[in-house]
């Protein structure tokens, strides 16, 4: 069992359509930002295992290397769980929003 958790700047439009959109690959709706490039250098060097379920992946960044700096999408798993509370916080820090696949709502 995992959980998907989507982190960006800014978007247009409703984040539940936004986060629907990634699942397809589609960023348009997703403003890029050196802020989401410093979240997911500070995740990965916080939890190098992340990296296993951290999207976009090296091999999705070959093709679109834009969107490093678009969006951060987590699948953690029950025991990657436990590290939510600090994942928010790095997100709040980083101005970051996004979207809880789990929760439903929007992360603000």
């Amino acid at each position: 069992m995992s959980s998907d958790f989507a982190f960006w700047k800014r978007c247009i439009g409703d984040p539940e359509e936004v986060f629907d959109a990634l699942a397809e690959g589609d960023t348009s709706a997703l403003a890029a930002s050196p802020d989401v490039l410093r979240f997911r250098e500070e995740l990965l060097a916080r939890w190098p295992d992340v990296n296993d379920v951290l999207e976009p992946s090296q091999f999705d960044l070959e093709e679109e290397p834009d969107d490093a700096s678009k969006y951060v999408l987590l699948t953690l798993s029950v025991r990657q769980l436990d590290y939510l509370p600090e994942i928010l916080d790095m997100a709040k820090r980083n101005g970051l929003v996004g979207f809880s696949g789990v929760a439903g709502e929007p992360i603000a």
